[in-house]
């Protein structure tokens, strides 16, 4: 079941939701906004895995395929990320590099960076913050390129409190 709800303008607001069930419960949710004309911030929430990626795909396509330059892909609500979602979202990279628009990712999520490091990608992507992308700045500084995610590093009291 999908529901699709659309108000506002190009340049004010432009509020989609979708929401894709599996047997019974919700496994993604999309709101997409523009904050500012010219960026469009696609917020992401749940899993994706090989069973909603194909309907995220669709969705996340169209998007990038409209006039907007800059697409933010905020990933802080997801919950997993499987291989297939990966897959996707190098494509969607290569896609928009393409057509001469940046895709940027928010996360800042285990469920995210973590497999993302694992596989060596996380350096492929640009890196912001939702704040950087609503804000009205000159186009240059839209996207705060960050290091790669790195997992926390563990402390010596950490490791003497693991061998007791």
């Amino acid at each position: 079941m999908t529901e699709t709800s659309v108000r506002g303008s190009d340049y004010v607001a432009d509020h989609v939701r979708a929401v894709e069930e599996s047997n019974d419960n919700v496994a993604f949710r999309l709101s997409t906004e523009r904050p500012r004309r010219g960026v469009i911030v696609i917020s992401v929430f749940g899993d994706l895995d090989m069973i909603t990626v194909p309907r995220f795909t669709e969705i996340v396509q169209q998007r990038v395929d409209s006039s907007a330059p800059v697409i933010v892909l905020d990933l802080t609500g997801v919950t997993f990320l499987g291989v297939e979602a990966i897959k996707m979202l190098a494509q969607l990279d290569l896609r928009a590099h393409l057509s001469g628009k940046r895709l940027s990712l928010v996360t800042g999520v285990r469920a995210v960076d973590r497999p993302l490091e694992a596989l060596g990608l996380a350096a492929r992507f640009t890196y912001g913050s939702r704040p950087v992308f609503e804000q009205r700045t000159e186009r240059a500084e839209l996207v705060q390129p960050r290091p790669s995610p790195q997992p926390p590093r563990q402390r010596a009291s950490d490791w003497a409190a693991m061998s007791r």
